[in-house]
């Protein structure tokens, strides 16, 4: 590896896109401990990236606006974007529902969506990229984060005593279209004899 040194953080991704891995924001000992501020701004405009093929690190600025839930956010990629959902602010219970894209030729930021109200803001979910019928989406299952402002019944939502919820919420994001919607499903559970 090249000779950069890197600052200790923790609950962040490290998605890959071709030859390039992409290490953005996480928990890091100088990250305000604030919804959102210059300094915070300035931390999370820039990505690290390391060259597999060179095993070489360098820093890039982005442009736009980067998400604020920088800590245990979920994150996918998608030819050359890397999606990024919710996350922790760093602060108190701040958890955060927006859907953001990181276009890694440009490298910039762009809103993917306004959150809608009903859907949970929340950290630690997990996330994925697939295609159906021709069309781009990314699904988003489960996580913990705040208070639910609508209870979906389809779903689970259980108290933790830290005062978190953790949920098993599944959504679907139609990239074309800039749609969210809820997964609705039955399971029919059997035991085996």
């Amino acid at each position: 590896m090249s000779g950069k040194s890197f600052k200790m953080r923790a609950s962040h991704k490290a998605p890959v896109i071709g030859e390039s891995l992409y290490l953005w924001g996480g928990n890091q000992v100088d990250l305000p401990a604030v919804h959102d501020s210059v300094q915070k701004r300035e931390l999370t405009s820039t990505v690290d990236v390391y060259q597999l093929s060179t095993a070489d690190w360098s820093s890039h600025l982005t442009r736009g606006t980067p998400p604020l839930g920088v800590i245990g956010y979920s994150c996918t990629t998608s030819h050359s974007n890397i999606y990024y959902f919710g996350g922790w602010c760093g602060h108190d219970l701040c958890y955060h529902n927006t859907l953001n894209v990181l276009n890694t030729i440009k490298m910039q930021w762009t809103s993917c969506s306004n959150a809608e109200q009903s859907l949970m803001k929340k950290a630690g979910a997990g996330m994925v990229s697939l295609e159906i019928g021709g069309s781009e989406y990314l699904v988003i299952i489960g996580g913990i984060g705040s208070t639910p402002t609508v209870y979906h019944p389809q779903f689970q939502y259980y108290q933790l005593e830290d005062g978190d919820i953790c949920t098993n919420e599944q959504l679907l994001y139609n990239v074309p279209t800039g749609k969210i919607l809820l997964v609705s499903y039955t399971c029919t559970c059997t035991s085996i004899q």
